[in-house]
């Protein structure tokens, strides 16, 4: 296992997914990052792997997490981005239970402005859910992970990704068509103020991992409701905000401005910044200049040749042993298995 990289000593485990795992990296002047290690295969193509260090290095703002610098090898990239010491949003709210309208308000706010930039810039996030929501020293919130994401001003996504129990139901049961990124963003973002503030799920979709082409009639079914439960504890605007943004019908679904001056704010939404960006400090602890992708550091440079010929994991939700009971208002999401996503046509 490499335990050096760079400038950097690679620590402990940050965190791990299905295609890439992130590690504390210790710079020589004492500095901290985190270093996220990408396989370059089937699964990571370069294409995309590409696209994800573009737009990191693009988008730059005080709810992002900031690119750093990156190195290419023969087998692996590795992305320095700013360390984030709080950890995952999921695991405040796993232990809190479920946090109070006005916690909850801070929170979604910072989530709305930092979306709502990435827009403005013609980008879609594509998997937003708390776990790849960080949480900062200041209690402030940072969104990672653009490996899903997408410029739509070049083309509307049409790729079935997303994590299940956050996707819309829109890129499912289109299962392949064009659909307004933007719009899928904010679905994701109700689900998530939902879980802030009910502690559980909104929807059950009959399984916990990631979405992907071709899923039977069966598996679609359970994305067809757009019909959640109302805790006795949630004030009647937001119910009223939620009922506006999980909306099945994304021609009908609130836009980011409906959003913003939703009453549910009771004014001003809390930070709001009026569309003025905030950009983080410049890149810093760069590994080393820049490389052509054609010109790796090991021997070999046909990056071809080490391509896995194994087709992406497709996930038969007919046959599954793992369904979940059908209960719709499902309270238990699997974490380990909501960060496995299936992908498809990127």
């Amino acid at each position: 296992m490499t335990t050096r990289v760079g400038p950097y000593r690679l620590d402990r485990t940050l965190g791990k997914g299905g295609f890439a795992s992130v590690r504390l990296g210790i710079h020589d002047d004492g500095s901290e990052d985190a270093i996220k290690i990408i396989s370059r295969n089937a699964l990571n193509p370069d294409q995309q792997i590409k696209s994800e260090i573009a737009l990191c290095k693009r988008l730059r703002h005080k709810n992002l997490v900031a690119y750093r610098s990156h190195k290419v090898t023969r087998k692996e990239v590795y992305l320095a981005m700013e360390y984030v010491p709080g950890g995952e949003l999921y695991d405040k709210l796993e232990a809190a239970g479920k946090f109070t309208e006005d916690k909850a308000r801070k929170i979604f706010a910072q989530l709305v402005d930092g979306v709502d930039y990435c827009h403005r810039n013609g980008v879609c996030h594509r998997d937003l859910k708390l776990e790849n929501l960080l949480v900062a020293s200041d209690g402030s919130i940072r969104i990672t992970d653009f490996g899903f994401s997408k410029y739509f001003n070049d083309a509307a996504p049409k790729s079935v990704v997303g994590t299940a129990l956050y996707v819309a139901p829109e890129i499912v049961l289109q299962d392949g068509q064009q659909y307004c990124g933007k719009s899928a963003d904010i679905w994701s973002m109700g689900i998530i103020l939902y879980l802030l503030t009910a502690g559980r799920f909104p929807f059950n979709r009959g399984c916990t991992g990631g979405v992907c082409p071709g899923m039977s009639r069966r598996a679609k079914d359970k994305f067809r409701t757009d019909n959640f439960r109302v805790p006795s504890h949630f004030s009647a605007p937001l119910t009223s905000l939620l009922r506006r943004i999980l909306c099945g019908d994304p021609r009908q679904r609130a836009t980011m401005q409906e959003i913003k001056s939703h009453p549910w704010w009771g004014g001003q939404m809390p930070g709001s910044d009026d569309h003025v960006d905030h950009p983080c400090s410049p890149p810093t602890s760069p590994l080393h200049d820049e490389i052509d992708w054609s010109e790796d550091e090991e021997e070999d440079s046909n990056i071809g040749n080490h391509r896995s010929v194994d087709p992406p994991p497709y996930h038969d939700f007919d046959s599954s042993d793992d369904e979940l009971d059908t209960d719709p208002f499902y309270d238990s999401a699997v974490k380990n298995l909501s960060t496995s996503l299936a992908q498809c046509d990127i």
